[in-house]
């Protein structure tokens, strides 16, 4: 095994996985955890050079190396590449970075390149299938449509996890998860809705709009709340449809706006049938809204509806 390990990237429930795999290979090791935000270099190149008390081997997680990326530093790091050089062979020693690159020209990173690193930013939609076959197939169950499945719970792999807990839960005598189960268990999480909320607006699709307004409102959501969620969504439409009309494909707009693949390709999806100018419209109208509701010119609930029921795009 490598006595060196990096596991960086943006998404924490994939890090927290990949970290949980390599745990188990060091289960009879003494485990111990630094926050390198506070924690002095002299004192982990101490313990990781330390025999154990018992005679284990040792596993130093170094939680937040955040001096692993571009312009971050710290103090005395050379202390730690010359330890990297010469280590201890019966200590292991796991750098958690939540940055979506590292600093391939550093020469702590040229020296850990020699070991084990690990990018963990984003699950497209193919990976993420597969986590959900994998993650059932453990315990012997079977899903009927996983696409249907992610549509619900989002992207968020520790959010999958718990509802795929749920309903193993649910349909433990069966084994086979149906669409019916999936709808009976998980909630539809809230990025989702907002979309189905954006989407019914911009289609003049009152009647549906107005129930899922009411949806929010019944799960204790401010409108204020509502209103942020709007904007940020059609904010994210104007970045992908601009990045879209630039000829990026998908992989290339969720690399630029650090966010999933499988969010963009289920936006793109929708947007060719919105305008730039159409959206830009409803962004600059959702600022006013959010401006005349802070002076007191309107109440926040009909402000939305009115929002909500307005004909003119321009």
């Amino acid at each position: 095994m490598e006595n060196f390990y990096v596991l960086y990237g943006l998404n924490k429930g994939l890090i927290k996985i990949e970290l949980e795999k390599l745990l188990k290979k060091f289960k009879n090791c003494d485990l111990i955890k630094y926050d390198m935000s506070t924690t002095e270099i002299e004192n982990i190149i101490e313990d990781a050079r330390t025999v154990s008390l018992f005679g284990q081997k040792k596993v130093i997680i170094l939680e937040d190396s955040f001096f692993l990326g571009t312009n971050k530093n710290i103090d005395n790091l050379k202390l730690l590449e010359d330890y990297i050089e010469h280590y201890n062979p019966d200590s292991y020693l796991i750098f958690i970075c939540n940055l979506e690159k590292i600093d391939t020209r550093k020469k702590i990173n040229k020296l850990l390149s020699k070991h084990k690193v690990m990018e963990l930013n984003t699950l497209n939609e193919t990976d993420l299938s597969h986590f959900v076959q994998e993650y059932l197939k453990k315990d012997g169950y079977k899903i009927e449509d996983i696409p249907f499945f992610l549509k619900r719970a989002g992207t968020n792999l520790s959010n999958i996890q718990n509802e795929l807990d749920k309903l193993e839960m649910l349909t433990i005598e069966k084994k086979v998860i149906t669409n019916d189960d999936v709808n009976k268990v998980t909630t539809k999480v809230v990025e989702e809705e907002i979309f189905t909320l954006t989407d019914a607006i911009i289609l003049k699709d009152t009647k549906k709009a107005l129930h899922l307004l009411d949806e929010f409102l019944n799960l204790n959501y401010d409108e204020i709340q509502i209103i942020m969620l709007l904007s940020s969504q059609f904010h994210f439409l104007f970045q992908v449809k601009r990045l879209l009309n630039k000829n990026k494909t998908a992989e290339e707009i969720a690399k630029i706006l650090e966010v999933n693949p499988y969010r963009v390709k289920y936006t793109i999806k929708k947007l060719y049938t919105y305008t730039e100018d159409e959206i830009l419209g409803y962004i600059k109208r959702l600022a006013k809204m959010d401006h005349d509701i802070k002076l007191g010119l309107i109440q926040k609930n009909l402000a939305l509806r009115l929002f909500i029921l307005y004909k003119d795009n321009t």
